[in-house]
């Protein structure tokens, strides 16, 4: 996954000032689709009475950051955790297991996806994130670094659960 600094040509490389250019800067690197979607860990979905273990995570089960589902080449939906206290474990217990999503939210799309191939969850950390958003002349929170590249993946990705087709520009 995706938990370590990026090499020295992303985005935290350009964090040098300018003396010409005086606004403030967020510069955001995004990895091709085929980084998620070529890895991640399988996670199963439960129904009530069926044990789910943040296990399946490995090391990723108490670390924050954002998330993408994929499932047979195709990515269903990019989240994040969205507090101190929640991280990639509980954060999925809730949307894969019936009891911890109350049946709501994704987890009825997720129940709906024909298996195998198995769902599999790609994890970007935060110490992986403070390297793909760099800033310059400005502060920004691991929470709102956080929240920024949520945003950006699910614009650049499209995810099938989130989002509509965008219209073809040629037509």
């Amino acid at each position: 996954m995706f938990d370590a600094a990026p090499p020295e040509s992303s985005a935290e490389s350009r964090n040098a000032s300018s003396v010409d250019d005086p606004a403030m800067r967020i510069v955001i690197d995004v990895p091709p689709k085929d980084v998620p979607l070529s890895g991640g860990c399988e996670v199963p979905v439960t129904c009530s009475g069926h044990l789910w273990s943040e296990g399946c995570l490995g090391k990723y089960a108490n670390e924050r950051g954002v998330y993408v589902h994929h499932h047979a080449g195709s990515i269903k939906y990019v989240g994040k955790t969205e507090t101190q206290d929640m991280c990639f474990g509980k954060r999925l217990r809730r949307e894969f297991t019936e009891g911890g999503s109350g049946g709501r939210h994704i987890y009825p799309k997720l129940t709906a996806l024909l298996t195998p191939p198995a769902i599999r969850t790609y994890f970007f950390t935060t110490e992986a994130i403070r390297g793909l958003v760099a800033t310059r002349d400005l502060v920004l929170s691991d929470a709102q670094r956080i929240a920024i590249f949520e945003t950006v993946l699910i614009q650049v990705y499209q995810p099938e659960f989130q989002c509509t087709p965008r219209p073809s520009l040629s037509g």
